[in-house]
């Protein structure tokens, strides 16, 4: 079963890149992944004491997902949104001492954008690995900016990485 889900999520990928391939100008395509965001933090989602006008207009002008689930740290979630498989199946078990690097083998959002044409980007947090082939730039996406570590200590002085 799990098995077939993959086989489905990728499927699904793959006509998407080939619909977006085949249109005269394909759609700009912006995704946010917020690291340790709840979902009632945007006050498109009903907060009333933050107000968030930009991320909303961009929420009600385009897609927002409201079903979904996440790991219970940051890079397992960002492996199984990178690849549309389950964290764990993609490697990436943990935050540290290697466990948050995707295996090889995976692929990616990135890759699968720029398979349709798209230039790809990251910026802000990676946190699967800081070098190639982890690296984002060997990820499929063109342009980084950001960190490529993760977690504590790093948030206040990180080092911010170009294009590797």
């Amino acid at each position: 079963m799990r098995k077939l889900l993959s086989l489905c999520i990728l499927a699904g990928t793959l006509t998407l890149a080939a619909v977006v391939a085949g249109a005269a100008q394909p759609p700009n395509i912006v995704v946010i992944l917020a690291d340790d965001q709840g979902w009632g933090d945007l006050s498109v989602s009903g907060n009333t004491d933050l107000r968030t006008p930009h991320i909303d207009s961009l929420a009600t002008d385009g897609v927002m997902f409201d079903r979904f689930y996440v790991g219970t740290v940051c890079a397992p979630t960002r492996a199984a949104f990178l690849t549309g498989r389950y964290h764990a199946r993609t490697g990436v078990t943990g935050v540290s001492s290697g466990k948050e690097r995707l295996n090889t083998d995976e692929y990616t959002l990135g890759e699968v954008f720029k398979a349709a044409g798209y230039a790809t980007g990251a910026f802000g947090k990676w946190h699967s690995g800081t070098q190639y082939p982890n690296h984002p730039n060997g990820r499929g996406f063109d342009e980084f900016y950001g960190f490529t570590s993760g977690h504590w200590g790093h948030y206040f002085s990180p080092m911010l990485d170009h294009n590797g």
